[in-house]
């Protein structure tokens, strides 16, 4: 187990934290290394040989240790210590969120203070994307005279695969007509981290805005395969931030030796229907989406081949169920060719408008927790896990008929009448649609994300997701219909 006793001064990189502890250090602070002796990892996460180094929404760690304060040292790149998209960052005690932080600096310390001398239970989480910058975490210090120490690990393990409805984008944001920026994502109130609650399940979330199977989000009929998770599905994370030594995270490989997960969660399609829908009609061109079909047939394959004994639900629907078919088809044609049989498919409910709406029309918190119920439920059918009910999942009741939105100006809003498609369709791809995995640190950073959604595009489409959601819109307010296809006998 790594400790060390601070004494004296503290680095020049910690200058701007240096008063507060060096006060700590003077009282017998001791100091550890955030390794697998003494933390529980969350999600993927690479051990440098100095520092803990992660990128993906949701991943961090969790540890105990007797006393009553732990400082954290968190250093960023230069993409999650930007002003424009910083990482935005959780802290936990015992269970309670307590501090919601953005980086402000290249290197911070952040501490968690408790009012009693006890066994305590701390975690710290990133909330925001991983294409937005990675983060290190240097030491934990705590005060007390014992040492820190890694929670247990659950009963289950999850992998969740996805693209920005998973990252939680914009699920901050006040309305739909707000844009992209990391301060109004929060990893903690997707369905994803909600179904790892209610499950009470040890969680992994890969997931990218804009990413896709066959495509990520792109004009109609233009493919896009830059944005594809199975390009980085080997990695630690992806992301556009660079450190200070030139490292992108991109890099790094990841060891599934290290994470094994019990299921994976599949909910990719919704960037792939910017590829696949017929812009005159508004539904999918046939042959584009049997491409889908067939790339998504190889990424299962892919995933079976990382994780050969895990089951595999494939879902969609949140923000648009026009691919689903082509799901069903794409896991009758892999398991048939391949025999596998661990592979199930679910339908979620597309997103009620009355339940509000995030940043470029991405799913809002009420709607993340009916999505986790819907999965939380599936799962337990399916496979027979048990459901936490110390973590209450609730939702307010939907009205029996759809009502409009008083928000919004029917003057200037494109949903006025959902019946109807929007006639005009995006002429231009996004304006920085990112390009081949980096392989040098480029000069400066971009002047705009590779999420951002150009400015005048039309309100089905949201380029940073891949949310490109004009048949989507047409049923927002309309419950769908559930459908859970179990596969096995």
């Amino acid at each position: 187990m790594k400790k060390k006793l601070l004494a004296g001064m503290c680095a020049a990189a910690l200058a701007a934290s240096c008063l507060s502890l060096t006060a700590f250090a003077d009282d017998g602070l001791t100091a550890f290394e955030a390794t697998s002796d003494n933390v529980k990892t969350i999600g993927r996460t690479y051990y440098t040989g100095e520092a803990l180094w992660f990128s993906l929404t949701g991943a961090g760690v969790e540890y105990q240790f007797t006393g009553t304060q732990t400082n954290i040292t968190i250093t960023g790149d230069n993409g999650s210590a930007s002003a424009q998209n910083p990482a935005r960052i959780a802290f936990y005690a015992d269970g309670v969120k307590v501090k919601d932080e953005i980086l402000t600096e290249d290197t911070q310390v952040f501490t968690v203070s408790f009012e009693e001398e006890a066994l305590h239970t701390v975690k710290v989480e990133k909330l925001s994307e991983s294409a937005n910058g990675s983060i290190f975490i240097d030491q934990i210090e705590v005060d007390g005279a014992g040492d820190i120490a890694p929670t247990a690990a659950k009963e289950h393990k999850i992998e969740f695969i996805g693209d920005s409805i998973t990252c939680g984008y914009g699920v901050d944001a006040p309305n739909q007509n707000e844009h992209f920026t990391t301060k109004t994502e929060d990893g903690s109130k997707t369905y994803a981290y909600k179904t790892a609650m209610k499950l009470d399940a040890d969680y992994s979330m890969v997931s990218y805005s804009g990413f896709g199977v066959v495509s990520g989000y792109t004009s109609p009929g233009k493919i896009n395969t830059n944005q594809l998770v199975s390009k980085y599905y080997d990695s630690v994370g992806f992301s556009w931030g660079w450190t200070a030594d030139d490292k992108n995270i991109t890099e790094v490989k990841w060891d599934f030796e290290e994470y094994v997960p019990d299921l994976v969660v599949i909910n990719l399609g919704t960037n792939d229907y910017s590829y696949t829908k017929d812009p005159k009609t508004g539904l999918n061109d046939e042959t584009r989406a049997k491409e889908y079909e067939a790339a998504y047939v190889e990424f299962l394959k892919t995933i079976r081949e990382k994780n050969p004994d895990a089951e595999i639900l494939c879902t969609l629907g949140i923000m648009g169920q026009e691919l689903y078919d082509s799901i069903e088809n794409a896991v009758a044609a892999y398991t048939a060719e391949t025999g596998d049989e661990k592979v199930n498919t679910l339908k979620f409910d597309v997103q009620d408008m009355n339940d509000g709406l995030g940043a470029d029309w991405h799913p809002s918190d009420v709607t993340h927790t009916r999505a986790a119920i819907t999965l939380s439920d599936a799962i337990t059918e399916l496979y027979g896990w048990e459901q936490n009910e110390d973590y209450e999942l609730t939702a307010p009741e939907k009205p029996s008929e759809p009502t409009e939105d008083p928000t919004d100006d029917p003057t200037d809003d494109p949903t006025e009448d959902p019946t109807e498609e929007p006639t005009e369709e995006p002429t231009e791809e996004p304006t920085e649609e990112p390009t081949e995995e980096p392989t040098e640190k480029p000069t400066e950073e971009p002047a705009e994300e590779p999420s951002d959604e150009p400015a005048d595009e039309p309100a089905d489409s949201n380029p940073a997701t891949g949310h490109a959601s004009t048949a989507a819109l047409a049923v927002l307010g309309v419950s769908a219909l559930l459908a859970l296809k179990k596969r096995r006998g």
